[in-house]
């Protein structure tokens, strides 16, 4: 947080993981005080590595919506149920399709990233642009999309209607989730991000980067250095899309 600070960041999203540090609410809301910042949205923990943190995926959820109202926080993401998790996958079906009973926190779904083993694999039910849309609300993962071969405009264009949230990270489209810095990389995101802009997109974006990409290992002040730049990048796109 007092990097995000430094580089100029308002908000932050708080990606719940195996460290316990994440799973609280007063320390997180200490620290987010402390530098000035909000926390706008809560990665509930679906990353492998969090398997066991706080349950089965009604935990995980039902964990992360009580963090973010601690919080403050708007959205919750969460992550599209695997082939194998029948029970997560008729759930959502039921309850993440239709809109929501509470307008304080909303449960956004993202898409999922692919899977390489030789080529890219799709491991998660409901994946599809066709299918994404049969949800309410929607996390929109640039870099996810890039791995599955998917044109970004086409798919802003399928599901922005749906979306509330976006997670920002360009990609050098050889089938990994590079979280590289937005002005590197292949996709084109000065012009996506004017798109949003220039089409009135209310939501938050985060910026979802990697420490190699952050160059992590030459230190923070090179990690602020390249924060700054990204989010001057995205300012100056934005700014792009306006009407003059």
């Amino acid at each position: 947080m007092r990097l995000a600070r430094e580089a100029g960041f308002r908000g932050i999203e708080l990606m719940v993981t195996k460290r316990e540090e994440t799973h609280s609410a007063a320390l997180v809301g200490g620290l987010a005080e402390k530098y000035g910042l909000a926390v706008e949205s809560v990665h509930a923990p679906f990353l492998m590595a969090a398997k066991k943190v706080w349950g089965n995926y009604l935990g995980k959820i039902e964990r992360s919506l009580e963090m973010a109202e601690q919080l403050g926080a708007k959205v919750v993401v969460v992550h599209l149920p695997y082939f194998w998790q029948w029970s997560y996958s008729r759930w959502s079906r039921r309850h993440l399709t239709r809109p929501s009973e509470r307008d304080d926190v909303l449960i956004a779904v993202e898409n999922a990233m692919l899977l390489k083993v030789r080529r890219p694999l799709n491991f998660s039910r409901f994946n599809s642009l066709h299918e994404l849309q049969r949800f309410q609300n929607l996390v929109f993962d640039t870099s996810h999309f890039a791995i599955a071969g998917t044109d970004i405009f086409h798919a802003w264009d399928e599901l922005k209607s749906r979306v509330c949230h976006v997670h920002l990270s360009n990609n050098y489209l050889k089938g990994f989730d590079d979280h590289a810095l937005p002005f590197e990389g292949r996709l084109p995101l000065r012009r996506f991000i004017a798109l949003l802009s220039q089409e009135g997109y209310s939501g938050k974006v985060a910026l979802e980067l990697g420490p190699g990409p952050l160059e992590a290992r030459l230190g923070e002040e090179r990690v602020v250095q390249n924060l700054r730049r990204s989010l001057e990048f995205c300012v100056e796109a934005s700014e792009l899309g306006k009407p003059r």
